[in-house]
């Protein structure tokens, strides 16, 4: 939905193009999985770091990483639920939309459906990192609240539309959400008809954005590579002259480039791995480096304790570690707030955002800023023998 409402000439240009999941794609799912399966037992993300799920056939070791990112989701959708109110929870809830146009279908992460309040909360789970995904106004996030309004049949006043994406930077934070009016929401019905029309034209355009990170058209899509190609003209250097206009377009236009070269490397490994790579073409599959990990971590120590017994408290363990501040008021009895006076907050560095962005801008310091002549009390900094 996010791709072919905004370009619906890539329904016609995918058509033919084989579609293949990526890494990426991969680990995303992961993580949904992860999500679901700890949403239906009740369970913590993290007491699977380090364990294996099967997820479509794959073997999938949970990290630390991936956990964290899940419990954020997790949190958002328990700390919405109240089931002593009467409260319901969907999860990975399926809806079909084929009664407002046929073919229409997808799936909502988690659905809440608040009746003391007629509220239905719709939740969108964002594994990925590179995009920072916007709520207001997204048309793929409508059309999972339409699709569970429509198919759950609640009468919900209102739906609160929520993004998670605990792995990506944006200025709303990780949690991010838009109230819709329910009969505003249906009549969203109409926009997606016409989304829907609009890839059924034999010429319908064809339109580059960051949604082509996700099209399977990519690496052979005319106009993407049209694009790319007459940016790659385009230079910037700090000694030269540029046109603030024409960098603005080159900065707008700089996911386009990345969901080329995506496509570009999905395309040439996926070669390489068939054994279809030219020789002249220079580039070839080999294994990443090795590091190294206990294959069974009980056993080893066990060995450490009967064989160096006096080194394993002095040097084979690493030291016990403080919660971060967001773990530690998850802990039962713990008040929030209450280490409030020993945390810092401390920027990660800086990251290029449109001016639409509501943080406050970063300025560099000058010398001068740094040596700004100050008046001061001559009888209390002036040193004595200085003074005549």
């Amino acid at each position: 939905m996010y791709r072919w409402s905004a370009c619906p000439g890539s329904v016609r240009e995918s058509a033919n193009a084989e579609s293949k999941s990526s890494s990426y794609a991969e680990e995303g799912t992961d993580a949904h999985a992860l999500a679901a399966f700890c949403l239906n037992r009740g369970h913590n993300p993290g007491s699977y770091i380090g364990k294996t799920l099967k997820v479509d056939g794959r073997k999938v070791e949970v990290d630390r990483d991936m956990a964290l990112a899940v419990q954020v989701f997790i949190d958002a959708v328990i700390e919405t639920l109240d089931e002593e109110a009467g409260d319901k929870l969907h999860i990975e809830h399926r809806f079909d939309l084929s009664k407002v146009y046929p073919g229409c279908f997808g799936t909502a992460d988690a659905v809440v459906w608040k009746p003391s309040k007629s509220t239905l909360h719709v939740f969108d789970y964002k594994h990925g990192a590179g995009i920072p995904v916007n709520v207001k106004g997204n048309p793929q996030l409508r059309y999972y609240g339409l699709g569970a309004l429509v198919d759950l049949e609640y009468p919900a006043d209102q739906i609160v539309l929520t993004i998670v994406q605990p792995r990506c930077d944006h200025a709303d934070g990780p949690i991010r959400s838009e109230t819709l009016d329910a009969l505003d929401l249906l009549d969203f019905r109409t926009d997606l008809v016409d989304y829907a029309k609009a890839t059924e034209d034999p010429n319908a355009p064809l339109v580059p954005g960051s949604h082509c990170r996700f099209c399977p058209a990519a690496k052979s899509c005319p106009k993407l590579r049209e694009t790319t190609q007459a940016l790659a003209k385009t230079e910037f250097r700090a000694a030269l002259p540029y046109d603030p206009a024409q960098l603005k377009t080159a900065l707008d236009s700089r996911e386009i480039v990345k969901a080329w070269l995506k496509a570009l490397d999905e395309f040439a490994y996926a070669e390489a791995e068939a054994g279809r790579l030219p020789p002249e073409v220079g580039y070839k599959l080999v294994e990443k480096r090795a590091s190294r990990k206990w294959g069974n971590e009980g056993a080893a120590v066990d060995y450490l304790q009967l064989n160096y017994r006096d080194v394993v408290l002095r040097e084979a363990f690493e030291p016990r570690a403080l919660k971060s501040p967001a773990q530690l008021e998850k802990v039962d009895g713990i008040k929030k707030g209450d280490f409030d006076q020993f945390m810092v907050k401390e920027s990660s560095g800086r990251v290029l955002v449109p001016v639409s962005d509501k943080r406050p801008e970063w300025k560099p310091t000058t010398a001068q800023d740094e040596f700004t002549a100050v008046e001061t009390d001559d009888a209390l900094d002036t040193p004595p023998f200085l003074k005549r």
